[in-house]
């Protein structure tokens, strides 16, 4: 009996092993699981971790070599600093920079006449890069073109985006690089935005009948309106009227201009008929009225110390300056009779406002661009004294005769401190090219065979002086005469040379002062 229940115990407590056995089988297994995806989600985690950090770490490597590049980069473009050429032109490494309208005009000088930019270095296959955006005025500066038939320009000009405006003669009116560049084929022109205004140019001339005026005026919107009025039937009122609704629709917008001149012909050529009188008071007040009430005003005060009568008036628009030019003289004669015009200016300049004021303006000696004349008289925003302010410079057309040819300027400067303008008498009336980037403007002009002079003025102590001066004179020795090249600083002579004849002798000499095909 006690053998059976022992027997039986055993059983049941095997039975309890083995469940206790089985149950503790489980568990473990259970957690092997649990641990085993816990293993496997860690692996996968720090799986991510390492790409993550070889991501991060081919990415550091990657901005480390582009920081490596860009400090090569400028530490080589430190390295290459700009330097001014004898021939006005700043160059930076191999290429010559362009920033003003003169260093073109240079350019074209050099390209033409097949000189070297540089010694060893010939202008036409230099490499050039434009800075800013130009706009090449074709009454101071004629046709500009870089390269002829004879000598093209077979360089590179990288126009860096900018943009070049002018009247540009090779493809009349086409905006494309060719109208600028008489250049070979294997000339490489690039980045250049080219507006050739060959076609673009507006002047209504002569005009002898109003109805033409009002149907080309709509069409004008951004041009710049000049109307000579030629015939002595035409209304001039109804022009004037015209021009000034023009005008006053405009005249808000940097640029806008519209000038008006009376000068009537007959058959016989400048003699007015004899009953030339009865035209003026129409005449008077056809150009009051383009002038506007305000400046009226101030015309006919002038005016009243003038003779002769109101015979041109010129309105524009500069930045926030509104300009008025009017002369008095005699319209049936065609030279003017009047000594001196006026300008008008009011508005804002320099951030400051520009009180109301009438200057008189002399003519330079020898000037016949007076009455008649509309695209002359435009002023111009300069920095003419070279004190960080601009000045207005104004252009008087030009002159000429067997000593060369010139362009004729005046000058007004600003004066900060009486928020007005002032006449600057000491600019040079007479110059042969405007280098307001190397602060100079030059002349060069001869007499007869034997004398020829460049002169280079500058700003000295506020006033414009002749600071250079070349006199290329013969003078006869023996039984021949021979040459010879003085060179002034200050107006005092610091050297002489005695010239072979060979023509590019005196321009190696002072190739910064080559301007005697100028004039």
């Amino acid at each position: 009996m006690k053998k059976n229940l022992l027997t039986a115990l055993l059983s049941v407590l095997a039975v309890c092993l083995l469940l206790f056995f089985i149950i503790q089988c489980g568990l473990y297994a259970e957690q092997n699981t649990a641990l085993a995806e816990k293993n496997e989600a860690l692996s996968s985690a720090l799986a991510d971790r390492e790409q993550a950090i070889d991501a991060r770490d081919q990415t550091i490597t990657e901005k480390t070599q582009e920081a490596g590049k860009l400090r090569a980069q400028l530490t080589e473009g430190a390295s290459i600093k700009e330097r001014e050429t004898e021939t006005g032109f700043v160059k930076k490494g191999s290429v010559y920079l362009i920033d003003k309208v003169s260093q073109l005009q240079r350019l074209q000088s050099l390209i033409e006449n097949d000189r070297d930019i540089e010694p060893g270095v010939p202008a036409a296959a230099a490499s050039y890069r434009l800075r800013n955006d130009l706009v090449i005025d074709h009454y101071d500066y004629g046709v500009l073109s870089l390269g002829t038939e004879e000598n093209p320009f077979y360089g590179s000009f990288d126009g860096d985006g900018h943009s070049l405006e002018g009247a540009f003669p090779l493809m009349d009116g086409e905006d494309v690089p060719e109208s600028l560049f008489c250049a070979d084929k294997t000339a490489k022109i690039e980045n250049l935005h080219i507006v050739n205004q060959m076609s673009h140019y507006y002047e209504l001339g002569e005009l002898s009948d109003c109805e033409d005026l009002k149907k080309h005026l709509p069409g004008c919107a951004g041009h710049r309106v000049s109307a000579e009025v030629s015939s002595w039937d035409l209304d001039v009122r109804e022009v004037a009227e015209a021009l000034r609704a023009y005008w006053e629709r405009n005249e808000k917008k940097d640029g806008a201009c519209v000038s008006m001149v009376y000068n009537p012909k007959s058959d016989s050529g400048w003699n007015p008929p004899a009953d030339l009188e009865k035209y003026i008071p129409d005449l008077h007040t056809a150009l009051t009225t383009l002038a506007g009430a305000e400046y009226t005003r101030i015309i006919e005060d002038t005016m009243a110390e003038e003779t002769g009568y109101l015979c041109f008036v010129r309105l524009e628009r500069i930045d926030g300056l509104t300009c008025c030019i009017f002369e008095t003289g005699r319209p049936d004669e065609y030279y003017g009779v009047s000594e001196n015009y006026y300008i008008i200016t009011e508005g804002s300049w320099e951030g400051k406002e520009a009180a109301r004021q009438c200057l008189s303006i002399p003519y330079t000696s020898g000037n016949f661009w007076s009455i008649g004349t509309c695209p002359y008289f435009r002023p111009e925003p300069v920095d003419l004294n070279f004190d960080g302010k601009q000045d207005l410079l104004i252009h008087e057309g030009g002159s000429g005769g067997t000593g060369g040819s010139w362009s004729h300027y005046h000058a007004v400067v600003w004066k900060e401190d009486g928020s007005q303008f002032a006449y600057y008498p000491s600019f040079p009336a007479y110059c042969v090219s405007l280098e307001f980037d190397r602060q100079r403007v030059v002349n060069h002009y001869r007499s007869g065979a034997s004398y020829e002079c460049v002169e280079v003025y500058g700003v000295v102590n506020g006033e414009y002086t002749c600071t250079r001066k070349l006199v290329l004179q013969s003078k006869l020795q023996g039984d021949e005469y021979v040459e010879e090249l003085l060179y002034y600083e200050m107006g005092e002579l610091v050297e002489t040379h005695a010239l072979s004849g060979d023509w590019y002798e005196k321009v190696d000499l002072y190739p910064d002062m080559n301007y005697w095909s100028k004039g």
